[in-house]
C-alpha cells in the first residue's frame, strides 16, 4: 500500500474530554483509513494551535521537508489545530520545496465530542494526499470535505464549515470515492519558492498594527522599541491605509528602513499601488498572512522594492 507521513502538531482533532491523545490512537479509532495507506508519524509537538511558536513552524516544516524528500512517501498529512492552521499551512505553503501533496487537516469539534467531524477530515485529508491532481498545487487545507489553498483560506467561526477562502473560494472537494480538484494556486509556492527551510534558522520579529478611528502612532513605534524588523498594517479597506494619525509615524519607520506593509483589514480586495507611500502593497493577503510572508521576505533583503517584488509574486 502507499505512505503516508503524518506530521502531528496537537490541536483539536486529537482532544478529548481527557486531554489530547496521540495520533496513533486516533487512527486506532479509525478503522477505514487502514485500507487506504500505511502510515509513519512524526510527531513535533503536541499543544492546542494557540499554543504554536514560531520554533514549531521550523521543527514542523524541517520534518515535512524531510518526509517529503523520502521516495518511499507518497504525501504528507500535518494534523493541527484550527486557531493558527492558516498561518501554520501558509508558512510551510513558502518553505517545503516538493511537488508532493501536503495536507493541513484539523477540526472544530473534539475527537469524543457528539457530531465529531476530524474523523471525517482526516480521512479526506488522506484522499487529497493520495492523489495524483493534489501534486504540485502546493499545501493544502482539507475540511468539511473541502480542499483550501494555503493561500486564501481563513478561519471564521467555530463550526464544521467555519474555514473560507474570501474572494477565490476552494479549489477542489472531496467525496467517498476521490478528490476533485477544478483550480489550481498562480501564486509561486512549495516548489517554485525561493525560502527554503534548510537554510532559514530563525525568523525576524514582524508585528501587526491596526488601523481604527482614534489610533496614533504608539503601537507602531512600541513594536520597534522591542525589536521589530518590519510592520504589517492591518488598514482600512479598500487601501491597506492608516488612520491619519498613524501615517506619520509609519512613515517615518518605513523611510528609517524597517518596510511596513499594507493589508486590507476587510479581507477581500488587491490593495493598490501608491507611489507617493514609501508602504510595501501587501496584495490579497490578509495582516496574519502578509506578515508571514514579510518575515520570510527580511531573511532574504531589506530593500523595500525587492519585498515589494516578492508580495507581487507570491
Amino acid at each position: 500500500m502507499p505512505l503516508i507521513k503524518i506530521v502531528s502538531t496537537g490541536g483539536t482533532i486529537v482532544n478529548t474530554s481527557h486531554g489530547l491523545i496521540s495520533v496513533d490512537e486516533l487512527l486506532m479509532h479509525i478503522p477505514q483509513v487502514k485500507s487506504m495507506a500505511e502510515f509513519e508519524i512524526t510527531e513535533v509537538c503536541r499543544v492546542r494551535s494557540g499554543s504554536i511558536r514560531l520554533d514549531h513552524w521550523l521543527d514542523a516544516a524541517r520534518a515535512i521537508r524531510d518526509a517529503a524528500a523520502d521516495p518511499k512517501v507518497q504525501g504528507v498529512v500535518v494534523t493541527h489545530g484550527t486557531f493558527t492552521l492558516e498561518e501554520t499551512a501558509y508558512f510551510l505553503h513558502l518553505t517545503i520545496r516538493s511537488e508532493k501533496p501536503i495536507v493541513v487537516v484539523a477540526s472544530q469539534r473534539m475527537h469524543d465530542a457528539p457530531g465529531n467531524d476530524g474523523d471525517r477530515n482526516l480521512l479526506d485529508a488522506v484522499r487529497v494526499a493520495l492523489s495524483s491532481e493534489a501534486r504540485g498545487k502546493g499545501v493544502l487545507v482539507v475540511l468539511h470535505e473541502e480542499i483550501h489553498s494555503a493561500r486564501e483560506v481563513i478561519k471564521t467561526n467555530q463550526r464544521p464549515g467555519g474555514f473560507v477562502s474570501p474572494g477565490r473560494g476552494i479549489i477542489g472537494h472531496i467525496e467517498l470515492d476521490q478528490a476533485s480538484f477544478y483550480y489550481s494556486p498562480l501564486r509561486r509556492h512549495t516548489l517554485k519558492s525561493e525560502f527554503d527551510i534548510r537554510e532559514i534558522r530563525e525568523l525576524p520579529r514582524v508585528d501587526i498594527v491596526m488601523a481604527y478611528v482614534g489610533a496614533d502612532d504608539t503601537a507602531a513605534t512600541a513594536c520597534v522599541a522591542r525589536g521589530a524588523q518590519g510592520l504589517v498594517v492591518n488598514g482600512y479597506a479598500f487601501n491597506g491605509g492608516p488612520a491619519a494619525e498613524q501615517r506619520e509615524g509609519l512613515t517615518r519607520i518605513a523611510s528609517s528602513g524597517i518596510p511596513v506593509v499594507l493589508t486590507s483589514r476587510g479581507g477581500r480586495g488587491r490593495i493598490p499601488a501608491n507611489w507617493e507611500d514609501p508602504f510595501v502593497q501587501g496584495d490579497t493577503l490578509v495582516a496574519q498572512k502578509a506578515r508571514i510572508l514579510l518575515m520570510l521576505a527580511l531573511t532574504k533583503t531589506k530593500d523595500p522594492r525587492e519585498i515589494q517584488r516578492i508580495f507581487n509574486e507570491y
